[in-house]
């Protein structure tokens, strides 16, 4: 069982929300709100479908697949087992746009399309506070891990690793720091890697009305640039 890292396709777009939505599950307020009833057939399809959409029209994201040749059922191999998005900022500061779309209209339940709407673009804005504020700082040179997931049967096994260093071996070069929201499942990897916790962030700037959910909290997360050496 070999695995291998690999840019990923656009064919690979359902596959890659499909791993989002079976690693996250319904732990992460976040990926609820922004993808509204993603564990369902209807928004997995348009979980993929967005997920296609960042793959073809935001050049700062990188795409990446783990890959095993000997997991697929029909015996042909190369099943994904994981995913990683990076964000890669050269010289870049993206605009500062809010969550966009209809996809609450179709997917998701309870409270109305229009709360559920609301409730979603506040959580998103909210939770990339830290990452939007790192990206100025730097004057638009950072590397950012936006998605990391490895299927749960497939996790300890390297994957995560080998998809956490490709980002870092990319900021190394570049001289930049990296970044990442880290949750208690991914953070002891982030530490072996050489990231470092700066602060414990709890999304608390959230109408009172939406008090009673469930709060969203990470761990910010960033690994020293290093030196790059001149010949």
């Amino acid at each position: 069982m070999v695995l291998t890292l690999e840019n990923c396709t656009e064919s690979d777009a359902p596959r890659v929300f499909a791993l989002v939505s079976m690693a996250f599950g319904h732990e992460h307020p976040y990926i609820d709100a922004v993808f509204p009833e993603h564990s369902t057939p209807a928004g997995r399809e348009a979980g993929g479908q967005r997920m296609l959409g960042m793959m073809l029209t935001d050049a700062n994201t990188h795409f990446m697949k783990v890959v095993d040749s000997d997991t697929k059922p029909d015996g042909s191999g190369n099943e994904i087992l994981g995913i990683a998005k990076w964000n890669v900022y050269d010289n870049s500061i993206p605009e500062e746009a809010e969550l966009e779309g209809d996809w609450w209209k179709e997917h998701g339940i309870g409270d109305t399309e229009e709360d559920r709407r609301e409730y979603a673009k506040i959580i998103f804005w909210e939770y990339l506070v830290e990452r939007r504020r790192a990206i100025r700082e730097s004057g638009g040179n950072l590397v950012s891990l936006d998605l990391l997931v490895v299927e749960p049967q497939h996790q300890y096994r390297g994957a995560g690793a080998m998809m956490v260093q490709h980002g870092i071996d990319i900021a190394d070069r570049m001289g930049v720091e990296t970044v990442v929201e880290a949750s208690n499942y991914g953070k002891h990897l982030y530490e072996k890697k050489g990231f470092q916790m700066v602060k414990f962030v709890s999304l608390d700037n959230i109408p009172e009305k939406w008090a009673s959910r469930k709060k969203q909290v990470f761990y910010w997360m960033v690994r020293p640039k290093v030196a790059v050496e001149t010949k």
